[in-house]
């Protein structure tokens, strides 16, 4: 296999965001909260490449996250797959996408990512909904999220080959 291969720039590319999930983001806390760039990805991926790619990514992101979690494993990988799927129908409603649009999609979708993280951890009986700092980190993962969406865009059409897509402006 080459870079030819969607499958393996994929791989590639959930390789290199976990490194820098664990090595960088972890370490990285903006008011006690950490970057969540495999959110990042799965809700970039399903903007850019519809409801199956972002599915599929946010499968294979919430793994990852999962294995590093403290929590029931699986209940990262389930909220990760559904927020992939919800990104891609979200992208797939947007006519003529622009960077603001994906900005904003990209904010609304990762603090619903997180609330919906948190609210399926609860009922596993984590208490996530009753922290007082998840308003907190729902919105600083968002505007991270958000300030990262144009290049996480970029490397998701790269590793997708979107040649299609029609480019942000």
């Amino acid at each position: 296999m080459s870079l030819e291969s969607p499958v393996v720039r994929w791989a590639l590319v959930l390789t290199v965001v976990s490194v820098l999930q664990v090595a960088l983001a972890d370490d990285l806390s903006i008011l006690g909260v950490h970057p969540d760039l495999l959110l990042l990805v799965t809700v970039v991926a399903g903007l850019s490449g519809g409801p199956g790619t972002g599915a599929v990514v946010g499968f294979a992101a919430g793994v990852v996250a999962d294995l590093f979690l403290h929590t029931r494993f699986g209940v990262a990988t389930l909220a990760s797959t559904l927020v992939g799927y919800a990104s891609g129908v979200a992208g797939d409603t947007v006519v003529r996408p622009s960077t603001t649009v994906w900005v904003a999609a990209t904010a609304g979708l990762s603090a619903a990512g997180t609330a919906l993280y948190a609210a399926l951890a609860h009922l596993l009986g984590a208490g996530t909904l009753a922290d007082p700092n998840l308003p907190a980190i729902i919105g600083i993962v968002s505007v991270v999220n958000a300030v990262l969406c144009v290049p996480a865009l970029a490397v998701c059409r790269w590793a997708g080959d979107d040649r299609s897509a029609v480019r942000i402006r």
